[in-house]
């Protein structure tokens, strides 16, 4: 079978892993070739829509793993969107577009009861800052559409987060996110593969800084999940469609609670915890591939939509 790699040109900060990555994909699969989704192209035209990577169409891959950020989560989604059901990828196309944006990211996972912070949003400065006491205090304010740490801000009471939510630069339309302050010592990423979390690592921040991103100065440092939390992590990639995803996780006084879902988890956590994710994603997606060209997929799919049926009707 064929694999493609979808990722981007920027990833010169973990090649090395990449290459790990590489390494154990080209033992399952018979090619394995890296396409940077900046040189991806739609040509539409002639009654087909045909997805071009130079000469190359991505249909005649067997297997795509997507390797895409947010800033092309939704050129990602037409990609996909166009290659449903004719290549198999882990991720459902619609992954992408609800990872990307915090708010909807959120809405999903408590719309299936998945436990998340208590967060208010809008597009208003003046609303934020009416209803920035709502969440409780201390509280974080954020700003949408930044990554790495970036727009996160502490504020240890309303007046406080008032001056902030002032000081923030955001563009027409762009939603400020008030949300519940967890205490904790850091929150837990946990690296999901199908129905299992293989590998966790706790992310803790660098001093005088809440922000545990690794991106913003935090660190990674060796964290065993309890099966509560791993049992929310499957479930909250599950929701949003993924079969392989970071989950992210705060566990406070109220218990575990789901951050956000990253559909491009970094693989310096298997520096930490020793696990060989590279390996175990490879034999997860040509396993998952066999069972998605043999069909077993779709058998899978009808006897579950029957069974919805069925509860709904009976």
């Amino acid at each position: 079978m064929k694999i493609c790699v979808l990722s981007y040109e920027s990833i010169k900060q973990s090649k090395e892993l990449y290459v790990q990555l590489l390494e154990e994909l080209k033992k399952r699969f018979s090619s394995v070739l890296m396409v940077p989704i900046e040189k991806v192209t739609i040509n539409i035209g002639d009654g087909s829509t045909r997805v071009m990577y130079r000469d190359k169409e991505l249909e005649d891959f067997d297997v795509i793993l997507p390797r895409i950020g947010p800033s092309y989560a939704h050129y990602g989604y037409l990609i996909l969107k166009l290659l449903e059901g004719k290549v198999y990828f882990p991720n459902k196309p619609e992954s992408y577009l609800i990872a990307r944006d915090k708010v909807y990211n959120l809405m999903v996972l408590a719309s299936h009861g998945i436990p998340v912070p208590k967060t208010i949003a809008t597009v208003s400065k003046q609303i934020a800052k009416n209803l920035s006491s709502e969440v409780g205090e201390p509280l974080i304010v954020k700003a949408e559409g930044r990554s790495g740490g970036k727009g996160v801000i502490f504020a240890k009471d309303a007046k406080s987060a008032n001056t902030m939510i002032d000081a923030f630069s955001i563009s027409k339309g762009e939603k400020i996110l008030l949300e519940e302050f967890i205490e904790a010592k850091g929150d837990v990423r946990l690296f999901v593969i199908g129905d299992k979390v293989h590998a966790a690592a706790m992310r803790v921040a660098s001093e005088k800084d809440i922000r545990s991103n690794i991106h913003a100065g935090g660190r990674y440092v060796p964290y065993e999940p309890d099966r509560e939390m791993k049992n929310i992590a499957v479930k909250a990639a599950k929701v949003i469609g993924a079969g392989i995803c970071g989950v992210d996780i705060m566990a406070g006084k109220d218990g575990p609670k789901v951050l956000e879902c990253n559909m491009n988890p970094g693989f310096m956590i298997t520096k930490v915890t020793g696990v060989n994710l590279f390996k175990r994603i490879a034999d997860y997606l040509y396993d998952e591939a066999k069972r998605f060209y043999s069909g077993e997929n779709i058998l899978t799919e009808f006897v579950a939509d029957v069974l919805k049926y069925l509860k709904n009707h009976l």
